[in-house]
């Protein structure tokens, strides 16, 4: 919603910035300025992907004798713990792979600092508008702690089922539009030689996913919401029983490709896109994961899980997740310029260069309007408009990342046969009511 510019100037000085006084010699307030950055003062950024550093050219060229260059880390949890802990943390981080940080412990240690000071800004094109009427509705709930923002999660990122468009075109093979379809497309894809699902077998979180994604699609939001939520039972829910039953038909039917148990997610996806396997279950970073790597032509194109019949509770539901968390430490040394730099990062020209060259969707509105997309990218956002409303979303793996591993690593051993479905549940079951019996552990909820 727009601001008239006089009210938003009034509003800075007082309870948008509270707190933010000005120290003698420092710039003051203004809506091209409302944390009070030093434009002379380095900002110490580090980042895990090549993207999170597109804010830095912005930002240079606003603050001429600021120094930044994002320091691009693998190895976030190694290098960065024991910064927060001397109380030397950079001025603004993005947290993703393998080596992320664990959000849920800086929270509870008071390391991360409250953005919506951020939210509450005048954005970075538009004066008169605050940071967070430019960003998509409903991205933000993964960055919130007990109703504090404590990260913006930067990536809207779909999940679906990738194939190749050409290679359904040659074969005469349609979209699966309910589960049967999917496992009857199965069935002609092997019979044609393909082997039809594969998956990343060391990264079992995939399946999860999957599972989940078909549950809340029968049941509608409220499966995932008691699960968030903790409460009694939630894994024992008729719908998720259902949906894992039918994941496991995969299985029981002979459609995994072979070895896709033994795949990590790199393995899996080039078996993909060698069109030794038909279908892939993943989020939509894989195009960029994979560039270089997608042969001419093969039109690689996302569409939505399909429900498990033809009377849904959510028809076009479809797994949207804000990922890729930015934050700014509560003891960074300059503080006022990781906040800044994530109001740049906000900033529709740097949101448009993350579309382009990532060819990832950003939580900031309009990201890729009038990018030449990509089969891929473009059946993305095409879902995401089908969606409407029906976005489904659950919040448990970011704040019990231990509980979401054993979930999925759970799910990775039924896929393969180790275990039984009713083993299944009862093993998240139990690893559930551990984690909410646990005082030592800091408990969420969502409304």
């Amino acid at each position: 919603m727009l601001r008239r510019r006089t009210l938003l100037q009034g509003a800075l000085a007082g309870a948008l910035l509270s707190g933010c006084s000005k120290a003698p010699g420092a710039p003051a307030v203004s809506p091209e300025n409302p944390f009070t950055v030093d434009g002379s003062a380095p900002v110490d950024v580090v980042i895990t992907e090549e993207y999170g550093g597109f804010a830095a050219a912005a930002y240079r060229k606003k603050y001429a004798g600021a120094t930044i260059t994002p320091k691009l880390s693998t190895q976030l949890l190694d290098e960065l713990m024991p910064r927060f802990a001397t109380g030397t943390p950079p001025d603004a981080v993005l947290s993703t792979g393998d080596q992320k940080l664990e959000l849920g412990r800086l929270v509870k240690d008071g390391q991360l600092a409250d953005l919506q000071q951020l939210l509450d800004a005048p954005s970075w094109d538009n004066p008169a508008a605050k940071v967070k009427d430019q960003l998509l509705p409903d991205m933000l709930d993964a960055g919130r702690f007990d109703g504090t923002q404590r990260t913006l999660d930067y990536i809207s990122t779909v999940y679906g089922i990738w194939y190749s468009a050409s290679l359904f075109q040659r074969n005469g093979w349609q979209v699966p539009q309910t589960w049967p379809d999917l496992l009857a497309l199965g069935a002609d894809m092997k019979a044609a030689g393909l082997g039809p699902f594969i998956y990343a077998g060391t990264h079992p979180y995939y399946l999860l996913e999957l599972v989940l994604t078909l549950a809340a699609k029968t049941g509608g939001p409220d499966v995932t919401k008691r699960i968030d939520n903790l409460e009694d039972g939630a894994w024992k829910d008729a719908n998720v029983t259902r949906a894992v039953n039918a994941v496991g038909e995969l299985t029981k039917r002979g459609l995994l490709a072979t070895g896709a148990a033994q795949y990590d997610h790199i393995g899996s996806q080039k078996r993909f896109l060698a069109s030794k396997a038909g279908m892939l279950p993943c989020g939509n970073w894989l195009e960029n994961e994979m560039k270089g790597l997608i042969p001419d032509g093969f039109a690689l194109t996302m569409f939505a899980v399909p429900p498990l019949d033809s009377s849904p509770a959510l028809a076009s539901g479809l797994h949207v997740a804000a990922t890729a968390p930015f934050l700014v430490p509560e003891k960074a040394k300059h503080k006022a310029g990781g906040l800044e730099y994530l109001r740049a990062l906000l900033s529709a020209d740097v949101a448009k260069q993350v579309s382009s060259e990532s060819k990832q969707l950003t939580i900031v509105r309009g990201s890729a309007d009038g990018l030449e997309l990509t089969t891929a990218l473009s059946s993305a956002r095409d879902l995401v408009s089908a969606a409407g409303d029906q976005v489904i979303r659950w919040y448990f793996d970011t704040w019990y990342p231990g509980f979401a591993t054993a979930a999925a690593e759970a799910t990775g051993q039924f896929m393969a046969g180790g275990l039984q479905q009713s083993e299944w549940t009862a093993r998240i079951q139990a690893a559930a009511d551990k984690v909410k019996q646990d005082d030592a552990i800091t408990k969420y909820r969502r409304d």
